[in-house]
């Protein structure tokens, strides 16, 4: 299965197939940001909601996985871009779930409004019920998933860590970094929106934590940054292509070589 997303000037208005990346861990995104949907004991979580207008296609992928999207519990954002949450309140409404988001980035948005980046696309505020804790897991039944608050692209993204379980017993280590967007790092937007080049250095800092990290199952925020939709075709019942711990290493070692060299191409220092 190909989809050609590649010179679509609204990727994110075109619909894929939901699809497994790990036990109980499926993709129902689209194909230009990702949402994804975790089965556990006592319900389901959605981490992220896409654009308000594209919510039903999260929806509709939920149906067709062969769950009720009124079972959603949970609804964890990574960060307050438009693209992920733009269709908060809409899913918190039809769901009653609770949301949860950074204190930063909850921060950030009440503070920095622009910086949703929602392009005149419809958007509803929403109630942010509870905030995460590096020190504090999320728990919903059986799964525990582990936060760790990784600034650089916004000042409250968060990336997710969480174990699931093969059939043969075997634990995998799920990892999803929240946004390793560039764009909001460059000259231009930091001079145009009057930040400091320090988040450079913040993006440096969250890379370095990451670094070490053992994670067998790379979920993309966005599928291109990790090649997701490209190795649907591996799939079989013996093999899952997501499963490459390397993944990991490459992306955290690529983004942080990249905002070395922007820093070093910069025009923009950081305040002594």
């Amino acid at each position: 299965m190909e989809y050609l997303v590649q010179g679509c000037e609204r990727p994110w208005e075109v619909a894929i197939e939901p699809f497994k990346v790990a036990p109980r861990t499926y993709y129902v995104g689209n194909a230009w940001v990702g949402a994804y949907l975790l089965e556990t004991s006592e319900g389901l979580i959605l981490v992220d909601s896409t654009m308000q207008p594209q919510v039903y296609i999260v929806f509709e992928g939920i149906r067709k996985l062969g769950f009720d999207p009124r079972d959603i519990k949970l609804l964890m954002l990574t960060h307050m871009h438009y693209d992920h949450v733009g269709g908060a309140r809409v899913i918190a409404e039809h769901t009653g779930a609770k949301v949860m988001m950074s204190r930063e980035d909850a921060h950030f948005l009440r503070s920095h409004p622009e910086q949703l980046f929602d392009n005149g696309y419809a958007y509803g505020e929403f109630e942010i019920e509870d905030h995460y804790s590096d020190d504090a897991p999320v728990v919903l039944g059986d799964l525990k998933i582990d936060t760790m608050l990784t600034p650089g692209h916004t000042p409250g993204t968060t990336s997710f860590f969480f174990d699931v379980t093969e059939s043969d017993g075997t634990i995998k280590r799920c990892g999803l970094h929240g946004g390793i967007g560039l764009n909001t790092l460059t000259d231009e937007f930091l001079q145009e929106h009057g930040f400091s080049a320090s988040t450079r250095s913040d993006y440096l800092a969250s890379m370095a934590r990451l670094k070490n990290l053992h994670v067998d199952i790379t979920l993309g925020s966005h599928p291109a940054q990790v090649s997701m939709l490209e190795k649907l075709p591996l799939i079989t019942d013996a093999h899952n292509p997501f499963d490459d711990p390397s993944v990991w290493q490459w992306l955290v070692a690529q983004r942080t070589r990249q905002v070395e060299e922007l820093i070093a191409r910069s025009s923009m220092r950081p305040a002594c």
